[in-house]
């Protein structure tokens, strides 16, 4: 369903306001027919700082019921995340997830070369100037 951007903008704030409440949740809805993105992360860590792990999503309800995925208490059933925007499961240290092999769908099929929000351009290592702007804190990578 394709929504004008302020009928999106009123949906979510709907959304958000009934999980606060403790009387709505939400699960992501994955293509099973969409492959899973091939990226190779890591000559790129030190530019991006993992920004993907900083997003916001839903997930599916498989994932929610099992035991291996934290998610939000207060937004059910968004992947968890901590005080410095980052995915409850990234390592700090080493910008690696530490449940790589069962990490959310979402995870497996993001591209991030093809996101206008992160990259001005993959091929060269240029970020997006403001693609990190919505974290509080950068402290996570100090190589």
């Amino acid at each position: 369903m394709n929504l004008p951007p302020e009928e999106q903008v009123f949906v979510r704030q709907m959304l958000e306001k009934l999980m606060e409440l403790g009387i709505g949740a939400v699960y992501g809805d994955e293509d099973e027919n969409e492959k899973p993105a091939l990226v190779d992360c890591e000559p790129r860590l030190k530019l991006c700082r993992a920004v993907c792990c900083s997003f916001h999503f839903a997930l599916t309800k498989k994932e929610a019921q099992g035991k291996k995925i934290a998610y939000n208490q207060k937004k059910p059933f968004f992947i968890k995340r901590e005080n410095d925007g980052y995915c409850t499961h990234l390592e700090r240290s080493t910008l690696r997830c530490s449940i790589w092999t069962e990490r959310p769908e979402r995870c497996r099929k993001y591209d991030c070369r093809t996101d206008p929000k992160v990259w001005e351009n993959w091929q060269k290592g240029i970020l997006k100037s403001d693609a990190l702007k919505h974290l509080s804190t950068l402290k996570v990578y100090s190589q």
